[in-house]
């Protein structure tokens, strides 16, 4: 798929269930392109792209051309005052910059 606003390729995997989590979907897509950007509104450690990382990385090393790159919350309390909470939750020029992490060597 091809973001339309900024010409940007890339495959989006939204799983439905963590539990079970479709491993093979999510192995398929990273064979295919070489690349995984995860993005995930909970911290780093012990989370859903960490997770989900471990997998990619035991059963399709091989296939990546660039390192896994996790787009989560920081490693810090969750903020109370809206404003921080925004900067807290991954958005899209996070998710963006680290696409084009993804892409560089393209």
């Amino acid at each position: 798929m091809r973001s339309p606003r900024r010409g940007l390729p890339a495959t989006l995997i939204d799983p439905r269930t963590t539990s079970p989590l479709d491993e093979d979907t999510i192995i398929e897509s990273v064979e295919g392109t070489g690349r995984l950007v995860i993005v995930d509104e909970s911290p780093p450690r012990c989370g859903m792209a960490s997770d989900i990382a471990a997998i990619v990385a035991q059963r399709a090393f091989h296939s990546l051309k660039r390192p896994i790159i996790q787009v989560t919350a920081p490693h810090t309390p969750v903020p109370f005052a809206p404003a921080l909470e925004r900067l807290y939750v991954p958005g899209p020029p996070r998710i963006e910059a680290a696409i084009r992490q993804a892409l560089k060597d393209e």
